[in-house]
């Protein structure tokens, strides 16, 4: 969520040399992001698929800030996706090297972010020892869907249902399951997780991010999938021929 003092405050940074920098941040008060907005446009989706994009809107999940910090954030990010990888120093050094953006690549890439409506301009930054200024960014909404999400939470192709079919076969020890049966079952599944998320990104939006506000997006999605279970358990009377094939 959004940081929002009361009116603008003036704090210090540390600079380079060590000396105390005093600014002021002056922003729309009023500014609120979206709690949720689902992308359709293609190009947006690209967008926001490229691993460059995902740290930038990390960064600003917890309130405003200027592309110096955004960038400093997007390093601290890419050192601990080193460190989960447990890789040597000098594998290490090679995985940040071979992240590391230029500052113009990496304007680049907010702005492309803010041309796209993910990222907005809500203010600017002021020193109070000189004229510069630097623009204060902030995310147009909590979270960002791909539109029709839930599609993608079942297999829904030819080939992926046989396999399904067989395997659920394999487990139970019975004839391999009706094509028929799975895709059904898959259709329910992916309705469940429609509905689910019809309601949480709907009517209930604020309440879904406040609920979330910790969570990736990646952590976001797996909650929605087990909500999305519980719905359909609840409906079990819609694949009751499936229980019974594999007799339970």
């Amino acid at each position: 969520m959004l940081a929002k003092p009361l009116k603008p405050v003036i704090r210090s940074v540390i600079g380079l040399k060590m000396t105390k920098i005093d600014y002021q941040d002056i922003y729309d008060e009023d500014f609120k992001p979206k709690p949720v907005v689902l992308i359709s446009d293609e190009k947006q989706l690209a967008i926001m698929s490229k691993p460059t994009s995902f740290p930038i809107l990390m960064s600003l999940r917890d309130g405003y800030k200027t592309v110096k910090e955004i960038e400093e954030d997007y390093y601290k990010y890419i050192e601990k996706q080193a460190k989960k990888k447990d890789l040597s120093k000098k594998e290490t050094k090679q995985f940040i090297k071979e992240r590391t953006r230029s500052e113009k690549s990496f304007y680049r890439y907010v702005l492309e972010l803010v041309k796209n409506d993910f990222i907005t301009v809500i203010g600017k930054r002021v020193f109070l020892d000189n004229p510069m200024t630097e623009k204060l960014l902030a995310r147009t909404a909590d979270f960002f869907f791909a539109d029709k999400f839930y599609e993608k939470t079942s297999c829904a192709e030819p080939q992926c249902i046989e396999s399904i079919a067989k395997l659920a076969g394999l487990i139970y020890n019975v004839p391999a399951l009706s094509k028929d049966i799975i895709h059904n079952f898959s259709k329910s599944f992916i309705n469940s997780t429609k509905n689910i998320s019809d309601i949480l990104i709907g009517d209930k939006s604020e309440k879904f991010v406040e609920m979330v506000v910790g969570l990736s997006l990646e952590e976001v999605m797996t909650v929605i999938q087990m909500v999305s279970l519980i719905e359909l358990v609840s409906n079990r009377d819609e694949y009751s021929e499936l229980l019974k094939k594999i007799g339970k």
